[in-house]
């Protein structure tokens, strides 16, 4: 058994330290973990806002008309419609497809699809975008709205259409 002395003997020096000396205990692991685990938890939950995912919308901002053909059995005009993008996320979508239907008195009378397969245009985020689309609206027996004669030469009449706009928007390369 030892005595506890190391000696200049000995050419290797063995020193023995109790199992209870605080001095070889860590002093900040703990404050240190917990530092990493809040700086952690921080970083991941301002990814999780940044990143998820939200809704982008289109919505119909005003028609005009930019021109019209008025006849007595069949009408048609060809209205500019600007749709307004609004890009709710942190970063850039990419709209890959527009469908307006116009409805007049619940018949449909026109409607315009587009869909962007080369260069789809770019809606900032968070920012609004407009983009501006013609329409071509028929007015006859076919579509079972042929009186819009008598209001458009006859009366005073303002046209109450009802606009539905559909879109398809890819950001992260998945379609939504």
């Amino acid at each position: 058994k030892g005595t506890g002395k190391i000696t200049r003997k000995d050419k290797e020096g063995i020193a023995v330290i109790s199992y209870g000396d605080e001095r070889l205990a860590p002093s900040r692991t703990v404050i240190y973990i917990i530092i990493a685990v809040i700086l952690f938890l921080a970083l991941t939950g301002t990814l999780v806002i940044l990143f998820y995912p939200r809704t982008v919308s289109a919505t119909s901002g005003k028609l005009q008309i930019i021109h019209a053909k008025i006849q007595k059995n069949s009408t048609e005009l060809t209205l500019m419609d600007t749709i307004n993008v609004k890009n709710s996320n942190y970063f850039v979508s990419h709209l890959d497809g527009i469908n307006i239907v116009v409805q007049y008195q619940q018949k449909e009378v026109g409607q315009n699809e587009t869909v962007y397969q080369i260069s789809p245009p770019a809606v900032a985020a968070r920012k609004v975008t407009a983009l501006n689309y013609t329409i071509g609206l028929i007015f006859n027996k076919e579509t079972g709205s042929d009186d819009i004669y008598t209001y458009c030469c006859r009366i005073h009449y303002s046209l109450g259409f009802q606009v539905q706009v559909v879109s398809k928007f890819t950001y992260f390369s998945k379609q939504f």
